[in-house]
């Protein structure tokens, strides 16, 4: 909401919803990937693997240390409210360690260990995601200004990197709607953008289609 002097600017939470989707989209293909047997499968798996923990690490940093205390601080006379906060940490502690075990199962190559253990992370992080997407965000939308929100993001950017950017950008954007995409790349200077699509998404393209054919 833009207008009279002094009305709250509305987050903008495309990428929130948009890194949502990737993780479901990855989780379905780590899924697929550790049923296959074979080296190839198992390789992928791992590179596939890396991708998803480090973006899904990243974001609930980021969520654990600046966006729910915000929240908190906004909802401090509201008790259901910071219920809901309670349940958004309580299910990061959950699914944070089942990300260490699927580590583990890997570091053991104990790959017929994968399937079960994906499995149980893909369902404990899809309740996740959309208990916050259909409790949280919409919280978060009507309390949070722009420029507040804006601060989950910077924390996001400096966890990622410049190096991680170049990769989370064209995997956030994978399979993304154009009215994303656009949204997405507006953020970017000229420059980047042109980088983006010169570099980056060829290069993760060529990636990707290793964990798409193990999926298959």
């Amino acid at each position: 909401m833009t207008g009279t002097h002094g009305a709250r600017t509305a987050p903008d939470l495309t990428l929130m919803y948009a890194t949502h989707d990737a993780f479901r989209r990855d989780l379905g293909l780590l899924a697929a990937a550790a049923r296959n047997d074979g080296a190839a499968s198992g390789s992928a798996f791992r590179t596939g693997w890396d991708v998803f923990q480090r973006f899904l690490t990243i974001h609930h940093t980021a969520e654990d240390d600046v966006l729910w205390p915000l929240m908190r601080a906004k909802l401090a006379d509201d008790a259901a409210g910071l219920r809901l906060m309670d349940e958004m940490d309580a299910e990061h502690a959950v699914i944070d360690p089942m990300l260490e075990s699927v580590e583990d199962v890997l570091a053991d190559r104990r790959q017929d260990l994968l399937p079960g253990l994906v499995e149980t992370v893909a369902e404990r992080l899809v309740y996740h995601l959309d208990h916050e997407e259909k409790a949280a965000l919409p919280v978060v939308a009507t309390l949070l200004s722009r420029e507040e929100y804006d601060t989950f993001g910077a924390a996001q950017r400096r966890l990622l990197g410049l190096k991680g950017g170049a990769v989370y950008f064209p995997w956030v954007l994978d399979g993304a709607p154009e009215e994303t995409r656009r949204k997405a790349l507006g953020v970017l200077p000229p420059p980047v953008r042109f980088v983006y699509r010169a570099v980056w998404r060829p290069r993760y393209e060529k990636d990707r289609r290793t964990l798409t054919r193990a999926a298959a």
